[in-house]
């Protein structure tokens, strides 16, 4: 890959993808399958909620086939205070954990810490407190490296205006995009601009804040659609964790 798929000058990333690994409706072959064919989307991860094997598994089917978009592994934890999005990781990060030590394990493994759908009352997000705590902390493994300010959910939306003016005027964190998909054709809905188009170029441009988050809001309709198949997903979720690997290719 040289050039971004969309031909544009700038690549996309969509870095919050769920599979059902955990409440996703879609296994991690059919994820990368509609990626390749059905979006133009240069960088993603697979986030599943508490877990990073089946993104492990979606990069062992990436690293065998032939995908025109780049794979980052990732995990959504749930810390005592709402999501944390850790994207580069290698290893799991446990759930229920006070934020702070959350985002320092992240980064101890390398990898980035990234709000997910932030101020969000339907689902567990870090309210304004814990983004001002987290953003004053004289500490910087416990600080963030992004807030996801565009998420295409009822959930992402009902506070984005709020989100908005905290990051302008306080956090002045990188701003991204993400889908937030638990369904195929939620993937890319949302997504980041970024220079260049690989993994690498995405961490340069976040540090550098050359980013910028972009995406279209899902119809209240499709978001009740969402959240039913959702519910089902989410009452498989622990029999997954007793299955092989391997089962939910």
């Amino acid at each position: 890959m040289s050039a971004p798929r969309d031909g544009g000058e700038r690549g996309r990333a969509d870095l919050h993808l769920h599979s059902l690994y955990s409440d996703g409706t879609e296994t991690v072959t059919a994820i990368l399958d509609w990626i390749e064919h059905h979006t133009v989307l240069d960088l993603v991860a697979i986030t599943d909620h508490e877990r990073i094997d089946g993104a492990l598994r979606a990069r062992e089917i990436h690293a065998a086939g032939d995908y025109h978009f780049e794979l980052v592994v990732g995990e959504e934890i749930t810390t005592r205070r709402g999501h944390l999005l850790g994207l580069f990781l290698t290893e799991r990060i446990p759930a229920l954990r006070p934020v702070e030590e959350t985002a320092a394990r992240i980064h101890a493994q390398g990898g980035l810490a990234i709000a997910a759908h932030p101020m969000a009352p339907l689902t567990p997000s870090l309210g304004r407190r814990s983004l001002i705590s987290l953003h004053t902390d004289p500490r910087p493994e416990h600080r963030l490296d992004a807030i996801e300010i565009f998420n295409p959910t009822e959930a992402g939306r009902t506070r984005r205006v709020a989100l908005h003016a905290l990051n302008a005027n306080t956090l002045a964190l990188p701003g991204v995009g993400n889908s937030d998909a638990h369904v195929l054709w939620g993937i890319g809905t949302a997504w980041t601009w970024f220079e260049g188009i690989s993994a690498a170029d995405y961490r340069a441009s976040l540090a550098s804040g050359s980013v910028t988050a972009a995406g279209k809001d899902w119809p209240r309709s499709r978001n009740a659609g969402v959240y039913a198949r959702q519910l089902v997903a989410k009452t498989r979720h622990l029999g997954h964790t007793l299955r092989p690997r391997g089962e939910w290719r």
